[in-house]
């Protein structure tokens, strides 16, 4: 027999609103599931709250699920459900399902831990409070009925915490996914886990500057991708591509100021030692091949006289064997002691680092020496918080995911207290204290549907962070002058700070993640070329960058390929994705295009 699980909940009832129903699931190793319903109701502010106490799981199970009744739709009902990754769903399937992240080695991964649903009945936002590395999202459409429900992985390993899940019931004008970001955005700013730009910006100037300007990156120089020897030596190291030399980055900036870019943070790409992704934990020295240290030098202070925010990119997650400072105790372990691998880069077989062995053998003096170069503005740390906090078994410095985060977010810290600022790629909000610009939120997606389940993409994480930090939405909107109309429109839709990268198709053998349309500067009417697309998109930014510092507070679709996006300061803007002109406030907007009111 099932030992009875502890569900606890908290307040009272809110006048009109019921006690709700909870279903817990159990399901167990043989894959058979058991059940119990318990009753939760809401307190006063109209929040349910779920704690499923770790002390008393039943023997042999591996997985914990949690659906409230209000947690359901039936195909053909008004409303839809929301996903943390940009996501909604309207109920028009009989049977389908998806899993949010996808299968991975740590059980999913959503950037945020939220979730909800509009249907007839209730309109709620929950928030996973505790465990939210160690659950998936699963939206099923089973026999004409629609569930969203979190599935948290408890097997394996001793649970970090109790599972605790906020339901936020919604009512009125925040009956909506709008006011779903709202409910979540006012819950991290009420427990101070971050602040708003406005808020940092007198201690931050380099956040002041950036969020007024383009982020331009320019790789350097790199190895083969993927490499061809996996375990790379100095006899067998492939020889680094050079693309642009330090003195060539100094022509970019020359052509820069001749086109009229007044400001632009400038990041580079594999100045390190070998290149971009060459000797990563590896840093030093600059990369003589490209100038060396002194020229590298000398690049910076020019930047800085002609206006413009230069810093350099690192890596504090990934690891290769051909670096000089390896050993074999600095990859996460998994449970036989085996290190994690992950893809084939540049530098070989890529490992997967333990966050407290980096930072114990690299912070902060690795970048108190990035420091010491002279760069100054939103430091680049490579794929740090677009990573799921690895577990490491490794019995001398073993890590939950939650530890991990931990340590990732103090990576960050130092590189912010060092340089001014910091930067990644991805959006894992543990790290929302710290991290300034995303350089994207969402990894593709943009063209077409990642499931038959989701009908489109909405701005769910800018509608909670816009604000609070900087970020360019898609992979697919890096370069977007360049671009197509529609992207372009869609870059300012999710309000994204323009964002260019010389030289961004990474891949030898599959086609890359931030498109086929590049910026080159291997000739001067290639650099005037680029300089041309980064002024087009600096004078198209002109006069939204005032958006990067309000809030986000609604966005709505008006009429089908037509949407609105508020801000805390009144403005909106209006995008128009039909084939014909549409008319708001006595203006039209041409097709593929946006119109902002103030």
């Amino acid at each position: 027999m099932m030992r009875v699980l502890s569900l606890m909940i908290a307040g009272g009832c809110v006048c009109g609103l019921m006690a709700a129903q909870v279903e817990l699931t159990y399901t167990y190793a043989d894959k058979h599931e058991e059940k119990k319903t318990v009753s939760a109701t809401p307190d006063a502010k109209g929040v349910v709250t779920v704690i499923v106490k770790r002390s008393q799981l039943p023997q042999g199970v591996e997985w914990v699920s949690v659906l409230p009744e209000f947690a359901a739709a039936k195909v053909g009902e008004d409303g839809y459900y929301v996903t943390p990754d940009g996501y909604l769903g309207t109920f028009r399937l009989q049977n389908a399902a998806c899993m949010v992240g996808g299968p991975s080695t740590f059980y999913g991964r959503n950037y945020m831990p939220i979730f909800g649903m509009k249907n007839p009945r209730a309109t709620f936002v929950g928030i996973v409070a505790t465990m939210r590395f160690e659950y998936d999202l699963h939206v099923r459409a089973k026999d004409g009925v629609y569930t969203i429900a979190p599935r948290f992985h408890v097997a394996g390993f001793v649970p970090p915490d109790d599972i605790v899940i906020h339901y936020h019931l919604l009512e009125g004008r925040d009956a909506d996914y709008a006011g779903m970001a709202r409910a979540y955005r006012n819950f991290q700013l009420v427990r101070e886990v971050c602040k708003p730009i406005k808020a940092r910006i007198k201690e931050q100037p380099e956040l002041a500057y950036a969020a007024r300007s383009p982020e331009i990156r320019i790789r350097q120089g790199w190895k083969p991708a993927p490499s061809p020897v996996l375990e790379q030596s100095l006899a067998t190291e492939p020889p680094m591509k050079v693309a642009v030399t330090f003195d060539r980055v100094g022509d970019i900036l020359d052509a820069f100021k001749k086109a009229g870019v007044k400001r632009a943070q400038l990041c580079l790409v594999g100045w390190n030692q070998k290149g971009h992704d060459g000797r990563w934990p590896q840093i030093f020295p600059v990369e003589e091949a490209l100038g060396g240290e002194e020229k590298l030098r000398r690049l910076i202070r020019k930047a800085h006289r002609m206006g413009y925010l230069i810093v350099g990119h690192t890596n504090s997650s990934d690891g290769y064997s051909v670096a000089d400072v390896w050993d074999w105790d600095l990859p996460a372990k998994r449970e036989d002691g085996t290190p994690f691998s992950n893809a084939v880069w540049s530098g070989g077989q890529m490992y997967a680092l333990c966050p407290q062995r980096v930072f114990e053998r690299f912070y902060p003096q690795d970048i108190r020496k990035v420091a010491d170069l002279g760069f100054r503005g939103l430091h680049y740390i490579d794929v740090i918080t677009i990573l799921q906090p690895p577990r490491c078994f490794d019995p001398n410095h073993p890590c939950t995911p939650k530890e991990s985060a931990v340590w990732f977010d103090r990576i960050l810290a130092a590189c912010k207290d060092h340089i001014g600022g910091v930067s990644s790629e991805g959006a894992f909000d543990y790290a929302c204290g710290n991290l300034d610009y995303v350089l994207y939120v969402y990894f593709g997606g943009l063209a077409g549907k990642h499931n038959a389940m989701h009908d489109r993409l909405i701005p769910i994480w800018q509608l909670v962070y816009n604000g609070i930090i900087l970020s360019n939405p898609f992979t697919e909107t890096v370069n977007a002058p360049a671009k197509d109309l529609f992207t372009q429109t869609k870059l300012v839709e999710f309000n994204g700070r323009p964002s260019f990268y010389v030289y961004s198709k990474f891949k030898t053998d599959k086609k890359n993640w931030m498109g086929e349309i590049d910026l080159a500067c291997a000739t001067d009417e290639e650099l005037k070329q680029a300089a041309g697309v980064v002024k087009k998109g600096c004078d198209a930014f002109d006069e939204l960058a005032d958006l990067q510092f309000e809030f986000m507070e609604q966005h709505e679709q008006l009429a089908p390929g037509v949407f609105r996006t508020a801000f805390s300061n009144g403005a909106e803007i209006i995008c128009n994705y039909t084939e014909s002109d549409y008319v708001h406030n006595g203006h039209a907007i041409a097709p593929n295009r946006y119109r902002l009111f103030k």
